[in-house]
């Protein structure tokens, strides 16, 4: 009876001791932590009131930004802890002195702008022709697509040596569009061959990237019914005579010719014989 009273006495010990132990740790981690949460650290700060939209050069040099010493429990996760971070970028809201900076309170300059310019290819300019649906390939141009822009013959007009024509012609081949309306996809670029052009908006109003002098060209002929010809991105622009109607000249339809080299149909009916 005794030895049972002194194993029993022996199992309360250890108990007691391994509770003592987890006591001790727990305390002692605590303790660390708030040690931690307590130590100060080197973080940037505004020692000045910093408006939006002012370089954080011009702050710096100006000490309205520096380094200062904060509790690192009180520091947001993204604090800036070096003043060469937020070289040549701008504050992105209105900074009151005492802020702690942190990487979303200052962006870059191409970050903040909401320009449209931006958008347009370098050495370009960006002009708006009207084209209705019927005349844009029924609304399936798209930003990032390229179109060959047609124009009318107008009545007294000379084009390959005929005056008085009526019919069509090329004013350029090739040619990039920005945007429909205001949308401007998802990317002003186009798209690499073999992928799916940005969705089309529906809108009479096309964008066109292009230099400045087929800028002045575009304009001047904005009056002549213009058309725009979807191509494919790996279309070569080549030299096209302007169509001028001849009453007295058949269509090539009245000939039994097609839009396509040869006469497809046969062409196929042909090669299948053959196999």
């Amino acid at each position: 009876m005794s030895s049972r009273r002194t194993l029993i006495l022996v199992g309360a010990i250890v108990v007691g001791a391994v509770a003592a132990l987890m006591i001790l740790r727990y305390v002692g981690s605590v303790e660390d932590k708030a040690s931690s949460d307590g130590q100060m650290v080197q973080v940037v700060i505004a020692t000045g009131d910093i408006p939006k939209g002012e370089s954080a050069d011009a702050a710096i040099a100006a000490g309205r930004i520096d380094l200062g010493s904060r509790r690192r429990i009180d520091l947001p996760t993204n604090a800036v802890t070096r003043v060469e971070d937020i070289m040549d970028q701008t504050a992105t809201i209105d900074l009151a002195a005492g802020e702690v900076i942190t990487t979303s309170k200052f962006a870059s300059g191409s970050d903040l702008s909401s320009s449209s310019s931006t958008n347009i290819s370098p050495g370009n300019v960006a002009v708006t022709v009207s084209v209705d649906a019927s005349r844009a390939v029924a609304g399936l141009v798209g930003p990032g697509d390229y179109v060959n822009l047609m124009a009318d013959l107008s009545s007294g007009e000379e084009a390959d040596g005929a005056a008085g024509a009526l019919g069509s012609t090329y004013v350029f081949q090739k040619v990039k569009v920005l945007a429909i309306g205001s949308n401007l996809g998802a990317q002003a670029a186009a798209p690499a061959e073999g992928t799916e052009t940005t969705a089309a908006v529906a809108s009479d109003l096309v964008t066109l990237d292009v230099p400045p002098e087929a800028a002045q060209v575009i304009t001047a002929n904005a009056s002549r019914n213009l058309r725009m010809v979807l191509v494919r991105p790996d279309y070569q622009p080549h030299p096209i005579s302007a169509y001028v109607i001849d009453p007295a000249k058949p269509l090539p339809g009245a000939d039994g010719r097609t839009p396509y080299e040869g006469q497809p149909a046969t062409a196929a009916s042909t090669a299948g014989a053959g196999r």
